[in-house]
């Protein structure tokens, strides 16, 4: 069988500005190809994200160069894989593939669908089935032609109704699946030097998974719902081997670890470490990887910073300890701030992810979030706007109270969002939001990565040359925006 394998684009307006995607690959996709591969099926990955940039950010030309691909392949299933940040754009490809190809089969998994079957099902009707949870075993199913209601994870229509069939059993061996099939994706493009995915250190990086899934649930996190919360590892000797394939095939210079527990053992993770410090590519090889603040000490920071790990990714989230209890992040403020200066004194750069504008966060807990970030200093700031994602807990109690919901392709969009949680009005929300970026984000995050990069004139000049249209654009939007508000206030 033939099967095109589809990773969607963000709503036009987010993409334009949005440098940041273009440089992962859609590696869920790549494991699936790999399982489809495998079983003698004939496969073809499509990044639309990859095919605008190709086309100067012509979405017109985008859809056009999809459709003939498409065309000329004629594949018999189409797998996509979303977000709810992409389903806007599910919805406008999947009309026109259907249009075109109606024999093909159109099959959607990811988070989104996983959260929500029926939903999703009954508003995207071009859509034929749904794959819930881990994708490669019921896709292979779905290709093998296995009858749809004997599918376990599998969603479908029956006599005018979704019928989701009962959940597929995690992968609990992962070394059970194959490599991803990175040969399937363009990791020339993927590998530019960028700014996105090295945290700032502008290196030819690329992202790996060694683990899947999280035993803690955070309410604003939708990991889990397709993931599930046990912890499952590749096997030491798995994860060596992709990296060696990565550094000879490739030649990457760094490693982004993307899977939310990378410490979750530290039995397995002081293993896989020493494993590290064994390899001929340790001396040079650089790599980040997420960890709870919980797991650190020193001696596993100078075991990593041994091993060839140069900065740390720490899911801070807030400056107040209500926030952090309301999110059910099990982490203090006080250990956030002990985290981050120890990963300081040990030598490494770490990046601070936080949310704002979370339910029940009134200006003075928005003001510690800010009183944080001033006191711990970190290399990178990740300011993200509170979504609330189908399936999180806290989606389900905001939905169940009646609370507005914005549209899909606002999800995760700042400057789209029309609908604040935050304890305060929408507009007093947005000026400090505004403000905290032009005063503290923004100088922050764009001093460290100047000084960071000073070692390299040529790339440093690159990348501020190529990769800050989107920040620029940004940037005056909410100037514009501030403006706006100010005026309003009648505030300087």
């Amino acid at each position: 069988m033939k099967i095109s394998l589809i990773y969607p684009l963000l709503s036009k307006k987010r993409t334009v500005v949005d440098e940041n995607k273009q440089f992962w690959p859609p590696l869920g996709l790549a494991y699936i190809a790999a399982v489809l591969e495998g079983a003698g099926h004939e496969v073809r990955i499509i990044d639309r994200d990859v095919i605008l940039r190709k086309n100067s950010l012509n979405f017109d030309k985008a859809d056009a160069v999809m459709l003939d691909e498409m065309m000329k392949f004629r594949p018999d299933f189409i797998g996509i894989s979303a977000t709810t940040a992409n389903m806007g754009d599910v919805g406008h490809i999947t009309k026109h593939i259907k249009a075109r190809l109606p024999s093909a089969l159109i099959i959607l998994g990811g988070p989104h669908v996983t959260a929500i079957p029926e939903e999703t099902l009954d508003e995207f009707l071009s859509v034929d089935m749904a794959v819930t949870g881990e994708g490669e075993w019921t896709m292979l199913d779905i290709v093998n032609g296995k009858s749809p209601q004997d599918i376990k994870g599998a969603a479908v229509r029956k006599s005018g109704h979704v019928v989701v069939n009962i959940p597929r059993a995690q992968i609990d061996d992962l070394d059970s699946l194959p490599m991803p099939a990175r040969h399937l994706l363009d990791m020339e493009f993927y590998l530019r030097p960028s700014r996105f995915t090295s945290r700032n250190l502008s290196l030819k990086t690329t992202s790996i998974f060694t683990a899947r899934g999280c035993p803690y649930r955070c309410n604003f996190c939708a990991g889990p719902i397709v993931f599930s919360g046990k912890v499952r590892f590749h096997s030491t000797k798995r994860v060596v081997a992709e990296i060696d394939n990565l550094v000879n095939k490739y030649n990457v210079e760094a490693l982004y670890f993307a899977e939310d527990m990378f410490l979750a053992s530290k039995k397995r993770a002081t293993e896989l470490l020493e494993e590290f410090i064994k390899q001929p590519w340790s001396k040079h090889l650089k790599w980040f990887a997420q960890a709870r603040v919980n797991v650190i000490d020193r001696g596993m920071l100078d075991l990593m910073k041994s091993a060839g790990c140069v900065g740390i990714e720490y899911g801070f989230e807030s400056g107040s300890q209500k926030i952090l209890d309301a999110m059910n992040k099990a982490s203090a403020v006080d250990e956030n701030v002990k985290a981050a200066l120890l990963t300081r004194k040990a030598g490494m750069r770490f990046q601070a992810n936080m949310i704002v504008g979370y339910p029940g966060e009134t200006k003075e807990d928005f003001e510690a979030t800010i009183l944080f970030l001033r006191k711990t200093k970190p290399d990178n700031i990740g300011f993200n706007m509170f979504m609330p994602l189908p399936g999180t807990q806290v989606y389900k109690r905001l939905k169940g109270s009646g609370q507005p919901m914005s549209p899909w392709d606002e999800i995760g969009d700042p400057e789209m969002s029309r609908v604040s949680y935050a304890a305060m009005s929408k507009e007093d929300f947005e000026r400090l939001y505004l403000l905290a970026r032009f005063k503290v984000i923004l100088p922050m995050n764009l001093k460290n990565f100047i000084i960071a990069n000073l070692n390299n004139p040529l790339r440093l000049a690159f990348l501020l040359a190529t990769q800050f249209w989107g920040t620029i654009v940004k940037t005056a939007n909410a100037f514009i925006r501030l403006r706006q508000l100010n005026s309003i206030h009648g505030k300087s």
